[in-house]
C-alpha cells in the first residue's frame, strides 16, 4: 500500500496521472469505482467521487440530443405555421379579388334620366358577353347584319368606333348601331343595346344569362353620341 502512494505521488507531480490510470488496478465496471485501491489512489489525487469517463460524459451528449430534438421539432412546427398562413392569406386575396371582378357583374345599371323611356328590357341567354353576340341579342338581329354594320363603321361602344367585334364588353356598357346622321339637325339615329345586368350562368355553364336594355330607335344628337 506503501508503494502504490508513493507510485501515484509520483505519477501526480509529473502529470501523467489520468482516470484511466486510476481505474487500472482493480477490474470489472462494476467495482471500479469502489476498489479500495482506486479510492486510495483518487484521495491522492485530490478526487473524492466515484466517477467513471463514461459517467461523465453521458449527461451532457444526452442534454445535447434532448436540445436539438428540441429544437428540429420547433423549427418544423415554426414552418408549418408558416406555410398555413401564407396559403390562408393567398386564399383570402383570391376571394377578394373574385369579389371585385364579380361586383362588375352583379350590380345593376342605374337609370340614366337623359334617355327617353321607350325601351325594353328583356333577359336574354348569349354565349360570351362579346360585342357582337351582345348587339345581336339586343337588337334580334342576324349575325351578317352586325357584320356588315362593323365593316360599314356604323359600331360604337361607348361613344368610340369599335375596333374589333369579338371585345368583350361589360354591365354600364353602351353599345350602338349607327343608321343615319342628320347634320343639318346635328342629330343622329340610332339602334342601342346596354348591358343592364349579368344575371349568372347557365346550368351546363356555358352561357350567360343577361339582361339587356334596347331602343329600336334612338335619336340623340352627336355630342351625346359620339365621345372622342
Amino acid at each position: 500500500m506503501q508503494s502504490l502512494s508513493v507510485q501515484a505521488l509520483t505519477l501526480r507531480q509529473l502529470g501523467r496521472l489520468n482516470s484511466l490510470q486510476l481505474l487500472s488496478p482493480c477490474h470489472g465496471s462494476g467495482l471500479s469505482m469502489w476498489c479500495p485501491r482506486t479510492l486510495h489512489a483518487r484521495q491522492l489525487w485530490g478526487s473524492t467521487t466515484p466517477q467513471t469517463h463514461r459517467t461523465a460524459m453521458w449527461p451532457k451528449s444526452w442534454d445535447a440530443r434532448q436540445s436539438w430534438l428540441l429544437h428540429q421539432t420547433r423549427l418544423k412546427s415554426t414552418r408549418r405555421k408558416g406555410k398555413q398562413k401564407a396559403v390562408q392569406q393567398e386564399e383570402e386575396e383570391e376571394e377578394e379579388q373574385e369579389a371585385a371582378e364579380a361586383s362588375d357583374y352583379e350590380d345593376e345599371l342605374q337609370d340614366d334620366p337623359g334617355l327617353p323611356k321607350d325601351y325594353k328590357d328583356h333577359e336574354k341567354t348569349v354565349q360570351s358577353l362579346r360585342f357582337d353576340l351582345v348587339l345581336k341579342a339586343g337588337l334580334d338581329i342576324a349575325r351578317h347584319g352586325v357584320e356588315d354594320a362593323f365593316y360599314s363603321l356604323k359600331l360604337r361602344l361607348n361613344g368610340q368606333k369599335l375596333s374589333k367585334k369579338s371585345k368583350m364588353v361589360k354591365v354600364g356598357d353602351t353599345l350602338d348601331l349607327i343608321l343615319n346622321e342628320d347634320k343639318e339637325m346635328d342629330t343622329v339615329l340610332m339602334k342601342r343595346v346596354i348591358l343592364k345586368k349579368v344575371v349568372g350562368e347557365t346550368k351546363d355553364a356555358e352561357k350567360q344569362r343577361v339582361v339587356l336594355r334596347s331602343w329600336k330607335h334612338l335619336q340623340l344628337t352627336r355630342k351625346d353620341v359620339y365621345k372622342q
